[in-house]
């Protein structure tokens, strides 16, 4: 079976949890047997900041990917920009009829961004799936014209062939607008990627899109508390937010809570980088808040999390309970609750013996439920189902 991913969302192969959805998908996908193609329909990379993808073409672990677009940075006209999602849509569709995929799985929270996909998928005859990895963009904004917004990516939607979601909320959204047939796919991980590293024992460590203010806020205001009690304690926060002035606002507000020197902010990096500093770690943290966004998705960082085996500190929001419990393969929390999630961090830097059981239980949480392997054949048989 041939499968295209095709969205506009991600960069590959470096970026943060679109990107590690998409390489969950492929690698699943070949353990499973399929051929796979990953499709880029814009850049990601922006004018004056670090660049993690330059190459527009290649094979990045095994996996062949593309941006049609022929380039991985943003130009800065918008006639430009609009002229690179011209030159997208045409590539797209003929290399697609060339190659003949028999599934394009479109990763994609905008109407214009699953449009294309299912304007190509429809053009080869291949089945059209839709990636539901978290709520369509808008849907939680007020005015008429996200209303329409929603109501036609609604209506699109009902024309595809397969939905696959990443949480039983997504589930309960998508049944009300579709009939289209839906598989419950969660976060996916490669374990092999994560193997026994020497932790930091003092090291909490953060990894993700700094996109998402209350986890980063909530995160620096838990540290700083901690700090003041554990003189050794230390945070490490990696990634940015190409769309903001993160890594100005946020050191600033560490330095504001008196504990500039003791955070680092290390920016984006490789994925490679980013399994060596997470499994490095004495202890990981992710403080999801209590809102439709985290309640309708579920963080790959926290697979590749659980995968090094170290001690996690989350908030129970969403679908995490159905896969964790508390203080037996993570330090489960109630989202919002500061000193709860306090509590918890000091717990587990306190009592490394309890830590390190926690942690390797929650190892064995993520094989079970996330490993990639787990998930290739139930992928292949849903699409062969579509077929």
């Amino acid at each position: 079976m041939r499968v295209w991913i095709i969205g506009d969302n991600f960069g590959f192969p470096n970026g943060s949890g679109a990107t590690a959805r998409v390489h969950g998908f492929a690698r699943a996908l070949q353990a499973a047997g399929a051929e796979v193609r990953v499709v880029c329909l814009t850049p990601t990379e922006v004018v004056g900041r670090r660049s993690l993808n330059t190459d527009a073409a290649g094979v990045h672990d095994g996996i062949p990917f593309e941006y049609a677009c022929g380039t991985t940075t943003l130009p800065g006209g918008l006639i430009e920009r609009r002229l690179l999602r011209v030159r997208s849509a045409l590539r797209s569709w003929w290399s697609a009829r060339r190659a003949r995929p028999d599934v394009v799985i479109a990763t994609a929270q905008t109407l214009s961004g699953l449009l294309l996909p299912w304007l190509v998928a429809r053009a080869v005859g291949a089945a059209c799936v839709l990636d539901a990895s978290e709520l369509p963009s808008g849907f939680v904004a007020d005015g008429p014209k996200r209303a329409a917004h929603r109501r036609i990516y609604a209506r699109l939607a009902r024309r595809l062939d397969g939905i696959l979601v990443v949480s039983s909320y997504l589930e309960r959204y998508f049944g009300e607008h579709t009939r289209a047939p839906m598989l419950r796919v969660p976060i996916l991980v490669e374990m092999e990627r994560f193997p026994a590293r020497a932790p930091l024992r003092n090291q909490i460590v953060y990894a993700g899109n700094l996109a998402h203010p209350e986890e980063i806020t909530s995160l620096l205001h838990a540290f700083a508390a901690v700090a003041r009690d554990d003189p050794n304690a230390q945070l490490q926060v990696i990634g940015d937010d190409s769309n903001s002035n993160a890594l100005v606002r946020y050191p600033a507000l560490a330095a504001e809570l008196g504990v500039g020197a003791r955070v680092e902010f290390c920016g984006a990096v490789d994925r490679e980088t980013v399994t060596q500093r997470v499994g490095a770690a004495g202890v990981l943290a992710l403080p999801r808040p209590a809102t439709p966004w985290a309640e309708a998705g579920l963080s790959t960082k926290l697979a590749e999390y659980l995968a090094t085996a170290r001690p996690v500190v989350v908030t129970a929001v969403g679908d995490i309970p159905l896969y964790l419990e508390d203080r037996v393969s993570a330090y489960l929390v109630a989202p919002d609750d500061a000193d709860a999630f306090v509590a918890a961090l000091r717990d587990a830097l306190t009592d490394p013996t309890r830590a390190e059981a926690v942690g390797a239980r929650g190892r064995d949480a993520a094989e079970r439920h996330f490993e990639v392997a787990v998930h290739g054949p139930r992928l292949l048989a849903f699409f062969e189902s579509l077929r």
